[in-house]
């Protein structure tokens, strides 16, 4: 295998920037955010160009996650794309909306049944938040909402394993095996996957408030849940240790 100092040698005598050296050969990704930092921009000659970099980047993806989510069937999808674009923002930046915009596609191929199945949730959670506050009364609410809330809560926990793990893997990879893959995950980190929900729910206004969802609203909370998680490649599904 030939070593990196002559690599970084033709980059430079071809004048193609680090950067996009770096991206044009990077493959599969892990979910090892925050890696990328200290090199992002570094190819512009402008502080204040290097200093947007990564807002631009995060802005961009957003975006594309957005026009995703209008097809309905986008949802995780679009959520996978954006995660697997910024933990990763080295091989991205310079390209975030383009290579969100095609992991998306890719992934709607597989993920769109998930995608359903989440908006059917969405609505079951609306449709018991309107049984609880018209219809029930004292004890029935009590008892509707305990039975309501454990099936619930798991069921996001596993969706966020899903987007995990699919960002972290081969965007070809069959459906069965990321389904197993993000059932190991949350049997590994059992905390973490209980615990996921309220880190949702936490950042519901970076997606709720129109401002920022234009913004950063699909682009900021996928990166600060896939930190949560932590680390998460395909190799380790099967082998890493619980957290």
């Amino acid at each position: 295998m030939a070593s990196s100092v002559p690599e970084s040698s033709n980059t430079a005598s071809s004048g193609v920037s680090p950067a996009r050296e770096i991206g044009r050969n990077r493959v599969v990704p892990g979910l090892e955010a925050g890696t990328a930092r200290a090199e992002l921009g570094a190819q512009y000659p402008s502080a204040i160009v290097r200093a947007l970099t990564i807002p631009a980047a995060f802005f961009a993806t957003n975006w594309a996650a957005l026009l995703a989510m209008i097809t309905v069937a986008g949802l995780i999808p679009a959520l996978t794309a954006a995660t697997r674009t910024t933990v990763d923002l080295r091989a991205h930046a310079d390209h975030a909306f383009r290579t969100t915009l095609g992991n998306t596609l890719t992934l709607l191929k597989r993920d769109w049944p998930i995608s359903l199945g989440t908006w059917l949730l969405l609505g079951l959670i609306a449709g018991n938040a309107t049984i609880l506050s018209e219809l029930a009364k004292g004890g029935t609410r009590v008892f509707l909402v305990g039975i309501a809330v454990p099936p619930t809560w798991l069921t996001i926990s596993y969706l966020s394993a899903w987007v995990i793990t699919a960002a972290a893997g081969d965007l070809k990879a069959p459906r069965g095996d990321v389904a197993a893959q993000s059932l190991a995950l949350v049997v590994r980190r059992p905390v973490r996957a209980l615990l996921v929900p309220i880190v949702i729910l936490a950042l519901s206004p970076l997606w709720l408030l129109a401002p920022l969802t234009i913004a950063i609203g699909f682009s900021v909370p996928p990166f600060l849940v896939a930190q949560f998680w932590g680390s998460v490649t395909p190799q380790a599904n099967s082998a890493s240790a619980a957290h």
